[in-house]
C-alpha cells in the first residue's frame, strides 16, 4: 500500500491512535485483497505488529491540532 499523505482519522472520528492504526493495518492486511497476504511485505518490523511496533517509536508522540 502506497501512503501519498496522512490523516489524522483518529482526531474526527474519536478514536486513539493506536485505535486508528490497528483500523488502518487490519484494512490494509485483508485477506480478500490482498490474495491470501502474498502482497504483504514490510521492512525491519513484523506485519502482524506493525501498529503496535509504530506506536513504541518515538516518532508517534502525540500532537495538537
Amino acid at each position: 500500500m502506497a501512503a501519498t499523505r496522512l490523516i489524522a482519522l483518529h482526531v474526527n472520528k474519536g478514536k486513539t491512535v493506536a485505535q486508528c492504526l490497528a483500523d488502518r493495518t487490519d484494512y490494509s492486511q485483508n485477506a480478500a485483497k490482498t490474495n491470501d497476504s502474498e502482497f504483504i511485505s514490510s521492512y525491519e518490523c513484523d506485519p502482524k505488529t506493525a501498529d503496535e511496533e509504530f506506536l513504541l517509536s518515538p516518532h508517534s508522540q502525540p500532537y495538537y491540532l
